[in-house]
């Protein structure tokens, strides 16, 4: 009886451990559609989305999520794709010249936005 209470509590403990370091906005590869389906729609949350670079094809932005509380999360969909995404405040992301696409920034407990552009 007390293994059997020992291995319980450990394997509570390990889970425990595994959830309090999982990330909370994961901006998750599989999901294609707004953020808001699933993150309330707020202003409070501030997605700042400026041009590093470009070559003949390509263009690299910069993202930036402000406003808000909480661990931030974004995704840049395209036609029902996800192009990229990070469970971070700022990083980078490259895209073809002339693709459109919805920078989508969440924090955990505030909500969610967007800025929509075309790579230019």
């Amino acid at each position: 009886m007390k293994k059997t209470l020992m291995l319980a509590a450990t394997m509570v403990a390990i889970l425990g451990l595994l959830l309090a370091t999982a990330t909370t906005a994961s901006a998750t590869p599989g999901k294609t559609v707004s953020c808001s389906n699933c993150h309330a729609r707020r202003t409070a949350v501030v997605v700042k989305v400026s041009k590093v670079s470009s070559t003949a094809t390509t263009v690299t932005y910069k993202v930036s999520v402000t406003g808000g509380a909480g661990q931030a999360g974004w995704a840049v969909l395209s036609g029902g794709k996800n192009l990229a995404r990070r469970t971070a405040s700022t990083g980078t992301f490259k895209v073809a010249k002339g693709t459109s696409i919805k920078v989508w920034a969440v924090k955990k407990g505030t909500g969610s936005n967007y800025k929509a552009l075309v790579a230019k």
